[in-house]
């Protein structure tokens, strides 16, 4: 039996990868900023209506962090309001909604991985949106699920990773804070997670990354070690460890933001591999692009 998916934001990083590994029985209704304003209550309603999807995954979102410090009311429209819609939508439709967080709903004052359970304290406006995003979609869709994430990366868009290799392969030294404390996760595992969720029953809140703990240096040291690996590290390159207050942002970051996910990939049904290799594979995947 043929499930019409309708996907927001398909375009971006794990838009793409959902496309890209979409089941054979899966329909899908590929949507993007210039297809559908999600902003635009109307505009979501009515396409959803029109689709009449079994799911749907948002993928949509204000990621710029620091951009979203001044703009806190687009942040909020997209990041805030939106899931909500697209949920209140969902529900009209018989639909199944899955939403994606962030690791970034936490204040970072942790020293142990948080629960999916604990308490959320977001310390800038990009993780506050995303929190009122997921209050919104949990409490008006009952088969809603929302996945927190942290550091996602692939061979498009922007991130972290992708800017590691621009720079360590054009042999430019990279100085790099170490005391921030999370979890890189390869926007394809990520997509293979929501997959496994769209077919299951699974709901509420969950908690998906791959697996171990890095900071930022460490990132870019695996970048570094894979181009090295695959004889494309010039001279020059290098990566030296600094402090956040060495090179202060716009908005704050979560010192440690490391989520607890055990419970979730065995919910999910899919255990990702260790963040390295995911990395090695978005770099390899950068460099022969």
């Amino acid at each position: 039996m043929t499930r019409r998916v309708l996907i927001f934001g398909a375009a971006g990083q794990v838009g793409l990868e959902l496309l890209g590994m979409a089941p054979s029985d899966a329909r899908i209704i590929a949507l993007d900023v210039g297809d559908v304003d999600v902003r635009d209550r109307d505009a979501v309603l009515r396409v959803t209506r029109e689709v009449r999807p079994d799911a749907v995954i948002n993928c949509a979102g204000y990621t710029n962090v620091d951009g979203a410090e001044s703009a806190a009311d687009d942040a909020m429209a997209v990041n805030g309001v939106a899931p909500g819609v697209m949920a209140e939508a969902s529900a009209e439709m018989g639909a199944r909604f899955l939403h994606i967080s962030t690791d970034y709903v936490f204040d970072g004052r942790a020293h142990e991985p948080y629960a999916v359970g604990a308490l959320a304290g977001a310390i800038s406006v990009y993780g506050s949106t995303k929190l009122e995003g997921e209050r919104r979609a949990l409490a008006t869709a009952g088969n809603a699920v929302v996945v927190r994430t942290a550091w996602v990366h692939s061979a498009v868009g922007t991130n972290f990773v992708k800017t590691a290799v621009r720079f360590l392969g054009a042999g430019k030294a990279m100085r790099v804070v170490d005391d921030q404390i999370g979890t890189p996760t390869r926007a394809r595992h990520l997509a293979r997670a929501l997959w496994c969720l769209a077919g299951n029953a699974a709901t509420g809140l969950l908690h998906f990354t791959d697996a171990g703990v890095a900071s930022w240096y460490d990132v870019a040291v695996a970048v570094m070690e894979t181009l090295a690996s695959e004889g494309r590290l010039p001279t020059g390159a290098g990566v030296e460890p600094i402090r956040s207050s060495e090179r202060p942002s716009v908005a704050k970051r979560p010192a440690y933001s490391v989520l607890d996910k055990h419970d979730s990939w065995r919910t999910i049904g899919f255990l990702p591999p260790h963040w390295r290799v995911g990395v090695a594979a978005s770099t390899r995947e950068l460099i022969n692009a």
